[in-house]
């Protein structure tokens, strides 16, 4: 029996892979130089950081959000439970990279997150993340095809005690 899927990529689990090239490359020319071959077997190490994904898979029956190394998905089923929504939130990311002399660079980025939410829009859990936000616009548009989840504006409700508390 075919069910109906949505697979969300969130894209690489390590997005600057050059640590594991210069990793694969220090591999190789030790184990060749000492003429031990059993070495390569180390290579398993920064491969499995290369192909390591993140993302989420929707059924009719629930969702998985799994993390991928050599192409096997791990990750546990969760169900939808009743009342929880979908928002769309963006986070400005700022990164700074320098050395003993100084600031070199600076990157920044906004990053779009998906979320699932209860109904109070607390308890976020991330099903997607992505630079572009149509792309994930119409992933959650395909989601709520296929399931009782739909896109809101994100709205926290805001308790009696933490406006009696922002008032003093």
């Amino acid at each position: 029996m075919f069910t109906k899927s949505v697979v969300i990529k969130n894209g690489k689990a390590f997005p600057e892979p050059f640590r594991f090239y210069l990793l694969i490359g220090i591999i190789c020319v030790a184990t060749i130089a000492a003429r031990e071959y059993q070495g390569f077997g180390f290579l398993l190490v920064p491969l499995s950081g290369i192909t390591s994904r993140r993302g989420t898979r929707f059924t009719t029956q629930g969702y998985r959000r799994y993390f991928s190394v050599f192409g096997l998905k791990f990750g546990i089923w969760e169900t939808v439970n009743e009342g929880e929504q979908m928002v769309l939130i963006g986070l400005n990311m700022s990164s700074q990279y320098g050395s003993y002399g100084g600031m070199l660079a600076t990157k920044e980025e906004k990053l779009w997150t998906l979320y699932i939410v209860n109904a109070k829009h607390r308890n976020k859990r991330d099903i997607g993340v992505a630079a572009d936000k149509d792309y994930l616009i119409q992933k959650a548009a395909e989601v709520a095809d296929i399931t009782a989840l739909e896109l809101v504006p994100f709205s926290p409700a805001i308790s009696q005690q933490t406006r009696n508390r922002k008032r003093r």
